[in-house]
């Protein structure tokens, strides 16, 4: 055999390996960046305001404060971990937040806009969330679980004294654990449930504002 045709062979030899290594290189590629659906939060004063209905917050009092405070805690890490879409941004008021809305239930119905330039603290943007559905149970069976929630957001852009929805979507929904099947699952915590819920729906909220890694298929 020619030097020329053992150096062929060789290379032959090596080949499948070397489509096996560019493979493995391939599927260990990180995924792709999603950038932020609104990149509004950087530099700004920012309040957060969770609504929800009477008949949910009769069933969970405490729905409204623990949403916005996960809300809060998810933008937060993003801005500490040096993510640069909500970089020095200044928190401001979800206490006086939640007072307000204690004082003016009424203001539950009125638009966003309306509610933002009400808000006895100095913002220029509001997150502001509707909960329009949120159950730990489908359909009332007690003994199953699966938590469920479903938001409209919008963020309202405020400057002189105006309020401008600048974001707005529609039905952002969860549910957990993920891969739960329609009827719920057997032998889970029930306070585990609604935590891990409303984290789920605080973090799917958060990714609106923080450019990160598409979802793996």
């Amino acid at each position: 055999m020619s030097w020329r045709a053992g150096v062929l062979v060789a290379l032959l030899l090596l080949l499948p390996q070397g489509c096996n290594a560019i493979g493995a290189v391939a599927y260990a590629a990180p995924q792709p960046k999603v950038a932020a659906a609104y990149g509004g939060l950087k530099n700004q004063r920012v309040g957060i305001m969770v609504w929800t209905d009477s008949a949910t917050t009769a069933d969970h009092p405490t729905i409204q404060a623990d949403v916005a405070r996960a809300i809060y805690g998810k933008l937060q890490e993003a801005s500490d971990a040096g993510i640069g879409d909500v970089k020095d941004v200044k928190w401001v008021g979800i206490d006086d937040t939640l007072r307000f809305q204690e004082d003016h239930p009424e203001m539950e119905a009125d638009a966003a806009e309306d509610v933002a330039l009400r808000l006895p603290i100095s913002i220029t943007r509001l997150i502001y969330v509707e909960i329009t559905g949120f159950s730990l149970h489908a359909d009332e069976a007690v003994d199953l679980s699966r938590g469920s929630a479903t938001a409209n957001l919008k963020v309202v852009e405020i400057a002189s004294q105006k309020a401008t929805v600048a974001y707005q979507e529609e039905n952002i929904s969860i549910i957990y654990p993920s891969n739960a099947p329609p009827e719920g699952l057997p032998d889970l915590d029930e306070d585990h449930v609604y935590h891990e819920s409303v984290d789920t729906l605080a973090k799917e909220v958060a990714t609106r504002f923080v450019t990160h890694e598409a979802d793996a298929e």
